[in-house]
């Protein structure tokens, strides 16, 4: 009986089923790791077939059957089939052809013997000898397989005996119907051990293999020569059993000489095999991973092996492998290097050897590394002398057969080519990724590896050429500046990295996300055909952004303002779009706002805006057309003047009078804020100076930007002002709004304590505009509290400003605080302030700002703070009040 086992060029091998050796251990093979059910089925299974061929022997014409005809005693017979049906099991004949490898048992030598020479009873059991010294003793298969070959064969023997008797009858077995009869019945065990191995496979979920009509074929003229041997032999030992022996010998002898044909062929054939390996992998995709499968491939293909790994083991590298067997090829995988694998081993001695397990006791090694195996080939990957990996074979396609030292030496050949290409592989593939990488500099960000300028204009003109509307925002990092100075450069280019990956986070495949440079970064959004797809993109970046972000301990809050233009609306080229965009972006800038889009007034309002830059910036050079102006602030009880608030004023000699609320706010941009506070201060302190001289005691009030709170400076220049001018420190208070100090509270604190302990009064500005919380205010220096004009301009109309403001006057005092209402710009005003307790009042009811000669000369009239208390209208609800004036105002 013959079986064909499959050697595809992918190198895997197809499991047989034709044979009960081989198809069971094909089966068998895949066994590894079966669940206890499974094994339970199979020995269930080989129950049954052993229960059925004992009710043929007990229940059918066999009960009772003695040999058809006596050559010698039955016991020397017995143990003459039992021989030769285990040399045929232990040695079948194998022919290559075309890729397949076709196994013919001669099991049909020693059935037919046996069909004849020996009772049926003695026929199984000679079957199941041989069949359980075969597979348990010699190839040491596991338990569930030798039960299951045991018990296959002696079933598939008992039925050719019940078919041979049945057809034979009376007729002479030598006779035409006698071998009529022998071949019916070794077709019928071929069949049986057919059927009966696919419901093996079956049963452990393996696909029956689809033979094509030229292996079918093949498989036959083998095994109708298996039958035609065993007739002759049959017919020889049947006129003497002596007969058999040159029949035998003759056949013995032509099988070797075939097997050692057939091995040098195999020699022939590999060396063509390694000249197309060569040849293969000269073509080969030369990506390395692809060249990695190749190899493995040809591998497989050349050694015709069952399965190959490759390990990589660079000095500078993690090791990791790569394995290929009949189910494909693995993933890449990290492994240690185990000093007891055969791999390691071959790697630390640089050369290559040979593996096998022949002891009884072991049916298989293992390997911590390769797994386990029965036969192995391993040889190093050597790259100037030194072993940078390794590649394994392990086990044969055809399980009889194993590797020898002819095989080794070609493994070592193979190998050598395949460590060259590899080699060739890894070089191509580093000067590609030298290529990538010089590529990806050119067009990404060093730090935060997004888009630069460069692919960010390249990818916006993409954009406009193929998307019908198109946005381009350009955002900006709010007071960065201040993190560099204050924490230092490292902690800046880490914020902008989380600034990177949050971006990248939130707008995900929404938009392409680039840095322009420094705290500036651009998104080019395609199929935009409103502004408020842009604008909600832009609030989630900010919502995002806004989240606490964790440095080395420090927690800081990122803010930006964003400038969107829209083409084709504001234009179609990106160089205008992104001007255009910088001019909102910095409109939103100047309003404080989260994002603004672009309009044509804000091209006007930009013109200003960089106008009054240049301005600004001589003015301050030169400080001719900057002076100050100062506002009083009145002690309510003693009615009297008891402090002055220094307000920065720009005159320009062509534009006129340029309101405080624009240049303030770009002198902060453009960080020119401190050079416009010294100003004020220098003035502000000199001018205190001589009034204090000419007996005006009053006390200097001086606003100080949240901007400069960061500042180390502030304090030493504060300091240095008041010396200049010999003033006590605590005739000076420096107003800051809520909101700059909760920007950076620590940082705040820091400063103002310092301030605090020169003497210098803190006042918190703007109150109630901002945060509206007096938690934070026992943690700050601060001795004096502004209530913001918002709240105090139209006090006498809004119950609710009436509760905001006298609660606010009310907690004041509980921390110790005394509370300043400026913007009182009536009596009434001025008495519901006095009334709710209000200390100080600031407003135009008690004068405009004034210059320095004009203020000095109202306060030496005597100038004081003059309005009637309150009284309750008649006929009015309890919340109106009407103030009683005897010619009340300011004197």
């Amino acid at each position: 009986m013959a079986s064909a086992i499959k050697e595809p060029d992918d190198g895997s091998a197809e499991v047989p089923e034709q044979t009960l050796e081989a198809g069971s251990e094909s089966a068998a093979s895949h066994s590894t790791g079966l669940s206890r059910l499974t094994l339970l089925a199979i020995y269930a299974y080989s129950v049954s077939l052993a229960l059925a061929t004992v009710g043929i022997l007990v229940r059918s014409p066999l009960h009772g059957a003695g040999p058809v005809r006596v050559l010698i005693t039955e016991p020397a017979m017995f143990a003459v089939v039992c021989v030769v049906w285990a040399a045929v099991l232990w040695a079948p004949v194998s022919l290559h052809h075309r890729g397949n490898t076709y196994l013919a048992s001669l099991e049909d030598v020693p059935l037919l013997l046996g069909l004849v020479f020996l009772s049926p009873p003695l026929l199984v059991l000679a079957s199941i000898v041989a069949a359980a010294f075969v597979f348990f003793v010699l190839r040491r298969q596991a338990l569930h397989k030798v039960c299951f070959n045991v018990a296959a064969g002696g079933l598939g023997v008992a039925i050719a005996a019940v078919v041979y008797r049945e057809i034979l009858g009376a007729a002479s077995a030598v006779s035409p119907w006698g071998w009529a009869a022998a071949v019916a019945a070794m077709t019928v065990n071929a069949i049986t051990m057919i059927v009966l191995v696919i419901v093996m496979g079956r049963l452990l979920g393996y696909a029956t293999e689809r033979r094509t009509a030229p292996q079918l074929l093949l498989n036959a003229m083998l095994t109708v020569a298996s039958m035609c041997l065993a007739v002759v032999v049959f017919d020889a030992a049947w006129m003497n059993l002596w007969a058999t022996v040159p029949v035998l010998l003759v056949a013995m002898l032509l099988i070797a000489a075939y097997r050692g044909y057939n091995r040098l062929s195999l020699r022939f054939a590999s060396l063509q095999r390694l000249y197309d390996f060569s040849r293969a992998l000269g073509t080969a995709n030369l990506e390395p991973s692809s060249m990695s499968l190749e190899v493995l491939s040809q591998v497989c293909t050349v050694m015709r092996a069952r399965r190959a790994q490759l390990v990589l083991a660079e000095p500078s590298g993690i090791p990791r492998r790569i394995s290929l067997d009949d189910h494909g090829p693995s993933e890449v995988e990290l492994i240690n290097l185990d000093k007891s694998s055969i791999i390691t081993q071959a790697m630390e001695s640089v050369s290559a050897s040979l593996h096998t397990t022949s002891t009884p006791q072991r049916r298989s090694s293992y390997d911590p590394i390769a797994g386990r195996y029965v036969h192995a080939l391993v040889a190093p990957l050597i790259n100037e002398n030194t072993a940078i990996g390794a590649i394994v074979a392990l086990d044969r396609d055809e399980e009889l057969d194993g590797f020898d030292e002819d095989d080794l030496r070609l493994f070592e050949a193979l190998v050598a080519h395949a460590s060259a290409n590899l080699e060739r592989a890894r070089l191509v593939e580093e000067l590609r990724f030298e290529v990538d990488s010089k590529s990806h500099q050119a067009t990404h960000d060093m730090l935060t590896g997004l888009p630069n300028r460069m692919l960010f204009l390249s990818r916006a003109t993409s954009a406009l050429n193929e998307s019908g509307g198109v946005a381009i925002v350009l955002l900006d990092l709010d007071r960065f500046k201040d993190v560099n100075d204050t924490l230092g450069h490292a902690i800046g280019d880490r914020l902008l990295c989380e600034v990177s990956e949050r971006l990248l986070r939130t707008v995900g495949d929404q938009a392409t996300v680039a840095r322009l440079g420094g705290d500036e970064f651009a998104l080019v959004i395609s199929n935009v055909t409103e502004a408020e797809r842009a604008i909600a993109i832009v609030n989630e970046l900010n919502a995002e952004l806004s989240r606490p972000i964790d440095m080395d301990g420090l927690t800081l809050a990122v803010t930006a303002s964003a400038g969107i233009a829209l083409a084709p609306e504001h234009g179609s080229d990106v160089a205008l779009l992104l001007q255009r965009a910088d001019i909102a972006m910095y409109l939103a800038k100047e309003r404080r706002s989260t994002v603004e889009v672009y309009s044509v007034e804000h091209d006007r309002s930009m013109r200003r805006w960089l106008m009054l830059v240049g301005l600004l910036t001589h003015a301050l050079q030169t400080e001719t057309e900057l002076s100050v102006m100062y506002q009083p602030i009145a002690d309510v009880r003693s009615r009297r003047i008891v402090q002055v608030e220094a307000l920065a004023r720009w005159n320009h000699p062509v534009h006129g009078a340029i309101p405080p609320e624009e240049f303030i706010g770009i002198a902060e941009q453009m960080g020119m804020i401190s050079q416009i506070s010294d100003f004020v201060l220098s003035q502000g302190c000199a001018q205190l100076a001589k009034w204090r001289q000419a007996g005006i005691d009053i006390g200097l009030a001086i606003n100080v930007s949240g901007r400069e709170l960061s500042d180390g400076s502030l304090v030493d220049r504060v300091s240095r002002h008041l010396q200049a001018h010999d003033l006590p420190p605590d005739v000076m208070t420096l107003e800051v709004t809520e909101t700059e100090v909760m920007s950076d509270l620590a940082q705040a604190t820091l400063v103002l304590d310092e301030l605090a302990d020169l003497g210098i009064r803190i006042a918190i500005d703007d109150y109630g505009t901002g945060y509206s919380s007096l938690a934070y205010l026992h943690r700050l220096p601060v001795q004096e509290l502004k209530i913001d004009r918002s709240f105090v301009t139209n006090l006498p109309n809004e119950m609710s400003n009436r509760i905001i403001v006298r609660s606010s006057i009310a907690m004041a005092h509980s921390l110790g605080l005394s509370v300043v209402a400026e913007g009182a710009e009536d009596e009434v005003t001025c008495a519901m302030l006095a009334d709710a307790g209000c200390d100080q009042i600031q407003g135009y009811y008690l004068s405009k700002p004034k210059e320095s000669a004009e203020l000095e000369e109202w306060l030496l009239q005597g100038a004081s703070l003059e309005f009637a208390p309150l009284h309750p209208a008649r006929g009015s609800s309890e919340d109106e009040y009407l103030a009683l004036s005897r010619g009340a105002g300011i004197r």
